[in-house]
Protein backbone atom coordinates (compact mmCIF):
# COMPACT_ATOMS: atom_id res chain seq x y z
CA UNK A 1 0.00 0.00 0.00
CA UNK A 2 1.61 3.29 -0.60
CA UNK A 3 0.74 6.79 1.43
CA UNK A 4 -1.72 7.99 -1.67
CA UNK A 5 -3.68 4.92 -0.65
CA UNK A 6 -4.00 6.02 2.78
CA UNK A 7 -4.61 9.30 2.06
CA UNK A 8 -7.95 10.66 3.97
CA UNK A 9 -10.73 11.44 1.91
CA UNK A 10 -12.57 13.58 4.54
CA UNK A 11 -11.61 16.95 3.59
CA UNK A 12 -13.75 18.58 0.85
CA UNK A 13 -12.84 22.46 -0.70
CA UNK A 14 -15.73 23.88 -1.81
CA UNK A 15 -15.87 26.38 -4.61
CA UNK A 16 -17.92 29.64 -3.46
CA UNK A 17 -19.66 31.55 -6.07
CA UNK A 18 -19.90 35.01 -5.36
CA UNK A 19 -23.02 35.61 -8.00
CA UNK A 20 -24.66 33.07 -6.66
CA UNK A 21 -24.60 34.32 -3.45
CA UNK A 22 -25.43 37.77 -4.11
CA UNK A 23 -28.57 36.29 -5.91
CA UNK A 24 -29.39 34.24 -2.70
CA UNK A 25 -29.62 36.53 -0.05
CA UNK A 26 -31.42 39.02 -2.67
CA UNK A 27 -34.29 36.01 -3.06
CA UNK A 28 -34.02 36.00 0.57
CA UNK A 29 -34.53 38.75 1.90
CA UNK A 30 -37.56 39.08 -0.98
CA UNK A 31 -38.89 36.18 0.22
CA UNK A 32 -38.66 37.23 4.01
CA UNK A 33 -40.07 40.92 3.16
CA UNK A 34 -43.20 39.18 1.64
CA UNK A 35 -43.80 36.98 4.57
CA UNK A 36 -43.12 39.18 7.71
CA UNK A 37 -44.48 42.51 7.67
CA UNK A 38 -42.88 43.43 10.74
CA UNK A 39 -39.32 43.56 9.60
CA UNK A 40 -38.75 46.96 8.71
CA UNK A 41 -34.59 46.72 6.77
CA UNK A 42 -32.35 43.92 6.73
CA UNK A 43 -28.51 44.67 6.77
CA UNK A 44 -26.50 42.63 5.23
CA UNK A 45 -22.84 42.58 6.78
CA UNK A 46 -19.44 40.46 7.28
CA UNK A 47 -16.90 38.69 4.87
CA UNK A 48 -19.03 38.55 1.77
CA UNK A 49 -19.76 42.16 2.38
CA UNK A 50 -16.12 43.29 2.75
CA UNK A 51 -14.29 40.96 0.29
CA UNK A 52 -13.06 38.78 2.92
CA UNK A 53 -15.04 36.08 2.57
CA UNK A 54 -13.85 32.84 1.83
CA UNK A 55 -15.09 28.62 0.49
CA UNK A 56 -16.85 27.89 4.10
CA UNK A 57 -17.50 31.75 5.06
CA UNK A 58 -21.08 32.46 5.89
CA UNK A 59 -23.70 35.30 5.10
CA UNK A 60 -24.51 37.57 7.93
CA UNK A 61 -27.56 38.95 8.39
CA UNK A 62 -28.96 41.79 10.67
CA UNK A 63 -32.93 41.71 10.62
CA UNK A 64 -34.56 44.42 12.13
CA UNK A 65 -38.16 44.32 12.90
CA UNK A 66 -40.81 46.11 14.76
CA UNK A 67 -41.45 44.52 17.67
CA UNK A 68 -41.24 41.13 19.25
CA UNK A 69 -42.62 38.96 22.01
CA UNK A 70 -39.75 36.48 22.06
CA UNK A 71 -36.26 36.71 23.63
CA UNK A 72 -33.64 37.82 20.83
CA UNK A 73 -31.84 34.09 20.91
CA UNK A 74 -35.09 32.82 19.98
CA UNK A 75 -36.43 34.90 16.88
CA UNK A 76 -33.85 34.01 13.48
CA UNK A 77 -35.77 30.38 13.57
CA UNK A 78 -38.74 32.26 12.17
CA UNK A 79 -36.84 33.64 9.35
CA UNK A 80 -34.09 31.02 8.26
CA UNK A 81 -34.52 30.15 4.68
CA UNK A 82 -35.15 26.33 3.78
CA UNK A 83 -32.22 25.86 1.83
CA UNK A 84 -29.29 28.58 1.50
CA UNK A 85 -26.22 27.83 -0.84
CA UNK A 86 -23.83 28.73 2.01
CA UNK A 87 -24.47 29.05 6.29
CA UNK A 88 -26.54 32.10 7.44
CA UNK A 89 -26.34 33.61 10.43
CA UNK A 90 -29.48 35.62 11.12
CA UNK A 91 -29.71 38.67 13.51
CA UNK A 92 -33.42 40.08 14.59
CA UNK A 93 -33.61 42.91 16.56
CA UNK A 94 -36.04 45.75 17.05
CA UNK A 95 -34.71 49.41 16.75
CA UNK A 96 -34.68 49.82 20.48
CA UNK A 97 -32.74 46.31 20.87
CA UNK A 98 -30.32 47.47 17.96
CA UNK A 99 -29.52 51.03 20.06
CA UNK A 100 -28.66 48.91 22.84
CA UNK A 101 -26.02 46.84 21.11
CA UNK A 102 -24.48 49.57 19.93
CA UNK A 103 -23.77 50.67 23.40
CA UNK A 104 -23.05 47.56 24.92
CA UNK A 105 -20.81 45.72 21.49
CA UNK A 106 -19.36 48.51 19.93
CA UNK A 107 -17.05 46.45 17.55
CA UNK A 108 -20.32 44.01 16.85
CA UNK A 109 -21.94 47.59 15.93
CA UNK A 110 -19.25 48.89 13.54
CA UNK A 111 -19.27 45.44 11.53
CA UNK A 112 -23.03 45.80 10.79
CA UNK A 113 -22.51 49.53 10.16
CA UNK A 114 -20.33 48.61 7.41
CA UNK A 115 -22.78 46.43 5.52
CA UNK A 116 -25.32 46.95 3.24
CA UNK A 117 -28.89 47.58 3.26
CA UNK A 118 -30.66 44.79 1.35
Amino acid sequence: MTARDKSSNSVRVRYADPDAIRRAVADFTAAVRAAHPEVRRMRWFGSWVTGGWSPGSDVDLCIVVDRSDRPVRERAVDYLPRVFPVGIDLFVYTEDELERLRAEHPSFARAMDAGVEV
